[in-house]
């Protein structure tokens, strides 16, 4: 593991509880003072060495539990150790700073506590609504060791397990974070390929979850015109963190015998794909980006859908689209007579997506329930010649694909690739019954919520485009 590589343990923390005496009745005494005494030293020179440092900290700060792994985010700490607080920010937002107060404490060890609330530094290991445990945040690390010299010190997640190392930054926190902020947004590769010693690779990566995958792939034969066939021999994930020139990974990923610890690349990524480049491994990969990427930002605005079949097509008008989560999901509002849905933002594909969920009430974010049992949900509907069926799949829906005019963007629906065994082209309401003794949880069609436009139904076949109107 590369952090573990880093780790440059003090012998003095290994003297920690060595005073055992042994069955005889005199013993030697090999140091002057208790361990306890040691171990104050020990936390207080780390005090200082943190407090001393002008401009702060980089945060390699890495976060997963079991629902899985979230990758690392930098996080900028300026600590003030007379008064025993600690500034942070954090490369999700811009310009928020925080301030709270840290401690150097034991508990089997070394511990540095960021014992009041933070908001930057307690997100990801506080309990939400979705993630009933927190995201395998830490805000208490164990202090593997520290380098006076080097300047890095050494942690260690006391819940999660992950290392967490901090390294100075040579700028202002607010400028180090700025730019930090500004590679993360403007880092949106989602795939990538290339060759090691002449054998084919491919990848993804997941910029929301900031996992790295690489795939081995193998030739199995040729196609009419002779070009090779591939299929996926092995595959390799690792989760990664955003530096100021390109990729770290969190541990060394291996492909096709070649060990690669971080990636290098230009983060002018807006213009053109980009390269991935180890020089030390003479690696060279291809990043990607879909030629219908566009940002957040750009969906904001006024729609007009249509939708319809056998030569009859019907169009809703003043469909609002506004963020509800900045970099994560729309609110749209218009396109339901009496509620309110969601749009996913998805940042891999730059594309919006309409999916399964329950209904809101209109301008609030409570899911609508009627007679105190049944939810009013949006539902995938694979309507068509060759399939059918509704389906309660959170994954499952459709995805907006752009036509490339910046001036008068227009989009098509097209199924979002949930699934392999049929095709979403439709949507309409439905009720899922909350009742434990309900023979299906599909009670029945949700006919008094309707979508806007001409005929007022519950139903919306076959989704043809979105075009933006303001």
């Amino acid at each position: 593991m590369k952090t573990m590589k880093r780790i440059l343990t003090i012998g003095l923390v290994l003297a920690l509880g060595l005073s055992a005496q042994s069955c005889l009745k005199s013993y030697v005494e090999y140091f002057d003072e208790s361990s306890s005494e040691r171990l104050t030293a020990y936390l207080s020179e780390l005090d200082k060495m943190l407090g001393a440092e002008q401009y702060g900290w980089r945060m390699e700060y890495f976060v997963g539990n079991e629902d899985g792994d979230f990758g690392g985010i930098n996080v900028a700490l300026k600590f003030d150790s007379e008064k025993g607080t600690v500034t942070a920010m954090s490369e999700e937002d811009a310009t928020a700073a925080y301030t709270s107060h840290y401690v150097m404490t034991t508990d089997s060890g070394p511990v540095l506590s960021f014992d009041t609330y933070n908001p930057i530094l307690h997100k990801y290991g506080t309990a939400s609504a979705e993630y009933y445990e927190g995201q395998g945040g830490d805000f208490q690390f164990f202090i593997i060791g520290y380098d006076k010299d080097k300047k890095v010190v050494n942690l260690k997640g006391k819940r999660n397990g992950k290392f967490c190392n901090l390294y100075p930054i040579s700028q202002s926190l607010e400028d180090f974070n700025a730019k930090m902020y500004d590679i993360n947004r403007n880092f949106y590769v989602s795939s990538f390929d290339g060759d090691i010693d002449g054998q084919k690779v491919t990848g993804d990566v997941d910029v929301r979850n900031r996992q790295f995958t690489a795939y081995e792939m193998e030739s199995y034969g040729k196609d009419k015109d002779g070009n090779p066939l591939y299929d996926i021999a092995r595959t390799v994930s690792v989760p990664y963190i955003l530096t100021e020139s390109g990729l770290s990974f969190y541990e060394p990923i291996e492909v096709f015998g070649k060990s690669i610890e971080s990636l290098d690349f230009d983060f002018n990524l807006a213009q053109s794909d980009t390269t991935f480049r180890s020089a030390a491994q003479n690696i060279a990969f291809k990043g990607h980006i879909p030629s219908d990427w566009l940002p957040f930002e750009f969906f904001e605005g006024t729609y007009a859908l249509t939708y319809g079949s056998f030569g009859s097509t019907s169009t809703i008008n003043n469909i609002v689209l506004t963020p509800e989560e900045p970099g994560f999901t729309y609110r749209v509002s218009g396109l339901g007579k009496n509620f309110d849905l969601l749009m996913d933002y998805n940042i891999r594909t730059g594309r919006l997506e309409l999916r399964y969920q329950a209904a809101l009430q209109p301008g609030k974010d409570e899911v609508i329930i009627d007679d105190d049992r049944f939810i009013v949900v949006l539902l995938p509907w694979a309507l068509g010649p060759d399939s059918g069926g509704l389906w309660m799949n959170p994954d499952l829906g459709m995805a907006t694909q752009w036509n490339g005019n910046s001036e008068n963007p227009v989009f098509t629906w097209v199924d979002n690739g949930g699934a392999r065994s049929f095709v979403t082209t439709s949507f309409l309401m439905y009720y899922y019954d909350t009742d434990d003794t309900a023979d299906s949880s599909y009670y029945d069609s949700a006919e008094d919520y309707v979508f806007a436009g001409s005929g007022g139904s519950y139903q919306l076949p076959y989704l043809k485009t979105f075009r933006k109107t303001k």
